[in-house]
C-alpha cells in the first residue's frame, strides 16, 4: 500500500490520480494472484475419465413383436375364422354398388326455368415460372385461353339418369350424356350409347350449375352453359 504524503506540499491531481490508479492496481493484482494461486488449476488436455457404475434396480429384456409378423397372424387367424372372406365379400361388394350407382351430385335441383351464361377458360399466371438456373419460363400477368388452341370437341348434357323425361329428352341431343345421379350403365343400356358421370360433382361446381338439365358448349372464345326446363 503507498502512503501519500499529505503536507503543506501541494500535489498536482494528475500525479495524485496516477498514484492512486496505480496503487489500487497493484493492491488489486496482487490479490487477484495470491486468490488464484490457491485455486487448483485443469489440464485443458486432460480425458474424461469414464466408469462402469454397476446396475441398480431391475432391468428387463425388450420382448415386442414384429408388426408385420402380427398382421400377417392376425390375417391368418381372419381367414381360418372365415372372417377374411366376409372382409373380401362386403368390399366387392360396395366397390360394384359405387361403380353400378355413384355418389350423386349434391345441392342440385331440376330446371323450371331457362338460364344461360358463359364461362371464361383464360388462365392468368400470378407469379413468375422459372427454371433451375432462375431464368423465367412464363412471366407473371401471362393470360392463356387453352380455346384458342383446342377445341372444346363435344357438347356436354348433364341430366338425371333417375329422371326418365330427363333421359328421353337427352336421347334426342347430340354431344356427350354426364349424369348426376342414377346408374350409368343401365342409362348407356338403354340408350345404346356411351354414358359418363360427374364424379364428385366436378363439372357443376366448376360451372356453377345450380340445375338440371344442363348443356355445356363451345361459343368462340368461351363456353356457353345453359340450364333448361323441360
Amino acid at each position: 500500500m503507498l502512503i501519500l504524503p499529505f503536507s503543506k506540499a501541494k500535489l498536482n491531481v494528475k500525479i495524485l490520480i496516477t498514484f492512486l490508479l496505480v496503487g489500487t492496481g497493484i493492491l488489486i493484482n496482487n490479490r487477484t494472484s495470491a486468490e488464484n494461486s490457491s485455486i487448483p488449476r485443469e489440464k485443458t488436455n486432460s480425458k474424461p475419465i469414464i466408469k462402469d457404475y454397476g446396475t441398480h434396480g431391475q432391468v428387463f429384456n425388450i420382448a415386442e413383436e414384429c408388426l408385420l409378423e402380427e398382421i400377417m397372424s392376425r390375417l391368418e387367424l381372419a381367414k381360418e375364422d372365415g372372417t377374411l372372406d366376409l372382409l373380401q365379400n362386403e368390399f366387392t361388394e360396395k366397390v360394384k354398388a359405387r361403380v353400378l350407382r355413384p355418389v350423386p351430385v349434391p345441392n342440385l335441383t331440376k330446371a323450371t326455368i331457362n338460364r344461360s351464361w358463359t364461362y371464361n377458360p383464360t388462365f392468368t399466371q400470378e407469379t413468375d415460372i422459372v427454371d433451375d438456373k432462375g431464368r423465367v419460363i412464363v412471366a407473371a400477368g401471362t393470360s392463356i385461353n387453352a380455346l384458342e388452341k383446342l377445341k372444346w370437341g363435344e357438347s356436354l348434357i348433364l341430366i338425371d339418369g333417375d329422371d326418365q323425361e330427363q333421359v328421353e329428352w337427352a336421347s334426342g341431343k347430340t354431344g356427350k350424356i354426364v349424369l348426376t345421379n342414377g346408374a350409368p350403365m343401365l342409362v348407356a343400356k338403354q340408350l345404346k350409347r356411351p354414358v359418363f358421370f360427374d364424379q364428385g360433382g366436378i363439372l357443376c361446381h366448376r360451372f356453377k350449375i345450380e340445375a338440371i338439365p344442363a348443356m355445356v358448349e363451345q361459343d368462340g372464345l368461351l363456353l356457353k352453359l345453359s340450364e333448361v326446363s323441360i
